[in-house]
């Protein structure tokens, strides 16, 4: 009994530094959830006041903020990445950009407040060695993101792949432009996809979270909108329930403006690229528009 605990213990040595030398491997330069480090280091730079979006893929995939900014004439940054980041996290993480006079524009993805406001396995590219933002790791908004094992799983194989060939990768850092936006996939043929089934249903707690965090922006004087995500028409009608209550939900915390409608970005199949989040180069452009629309119908309002 003494030998073979002995053995299990080397085992789980050996284990434990078997995944500790994955993680310290570093990701290749170029894999797409490090262009957070780029978005940070443009936001940094952006003075106020400026318009900060954020979110997951929706908005990486689906703005285009020079149009807004040109619209507009203020600073406009894309902080959209990936929304297995975790809102909490996405939130969390750009707080310290804002100053005073900011508008930060939440975009979240329906998922955030089923399943994944405390991120997935993308979250630990941004909370251990490859962004280093380890101090997200814990939080009173948040718990521990889920899947780890697909976490090494992923980085593992982002690795070899980099090693085999590095045209594997269909999302890269470098297809963001200098406002945020991913822009690689513009002009490509759509890809097929699956229409998304239920998201879910809505989770209080998350809800009671992301609440502490508008209350926390609104007291440092920051105004919090809240847009909804582009959703591909199948999927929406799929999830109508949770969409509808969480619509309701958000219009009623008073310091929360809510700008748009989900419907207006309910849109057709042939909108989309890749997924039901992922707008193709026409429906950018018409996501874009509406937007700008639900942004001059409430805080640049012209008799406001």
């Amino acid at each position: 009994m003494k030998k073979f605990c002995i053995k299990l213990f080397i085992l789980f040595v050996l284990l434990v530094i078997m995944i500790g030398l994955i993680i310290f491997i570093p990701l290749p330069e170029n894999s797409y959830d490090l262009a957070i480090i780029d978005k940070h280091r443009v936001l940094a730079g952006t003075k106020s006041p400026k318009i900060v979006l954020a979110g997951g893929s929706n908005l990486a995939f689906g703005i285009d903020s020079e149009a807004i900014q040109n619209e507009f004439h203020i600073p406009v940054v894309n902080m959209g990445v990936h929304a297995g980041f975790g809102l909490g996290r996405i939130l969390h993480d750009i707080s310290r950009f804002l100053q005073q006079g900011d508008i930060l524009l939440i975009i979240p993805e329906y998922d955030h407040f089923v399943n994944i406001w405390n991120g997935d396995g993308a979250a630990y590219e941004l909370i251990i060695l490859n962004v280093r933002q380890n101090h997200l790791l814990l939080s009173l908004y948040y718990g521990l993101p889920s899947g780890f094992s697909n976490y090494l799983y992923t980085h593992i194989v982002k690795i070899v792949k980099k090693t085999i060939d590095s045209s594997l990768f269909s999302y890269s850092r470098d297809g963001f432009n200098e406002y945020g936006d991913y822009i690689k996939h513009l002009g490509m043929t759509n890809q097929v996809f699956g229409t998304s089934a239920s998201v879910g249903t809505i989770n209080m707690t998350y809800i009671n979270n992301f609440f502490k965090f508008i209350d926390d922006f609104t007291e440092r004087g920051i105004t919090v909108m809240l847009s909804y995500p582009c959703y591909q028409e199948g999927s929406f009608r799929n999830s109508i329930e949770l969409i509808q209550e969480v619509d309701k939900v958000f219009k009623s915390k008073e310091n929360l403006l809510v700008i748009s409608t989900p419907v207006s970005y309910c849109f057709p199949t042939n909108y989309f690229f890749d997924t039901p989040y992922h707008l193709n180069i026409e429906g950018r452009s018409v996501r874009t528009k509406q937007l700008i629309e639900d942004l001059r119908a409430s805080i640049f309002h012209p008799n406001r």
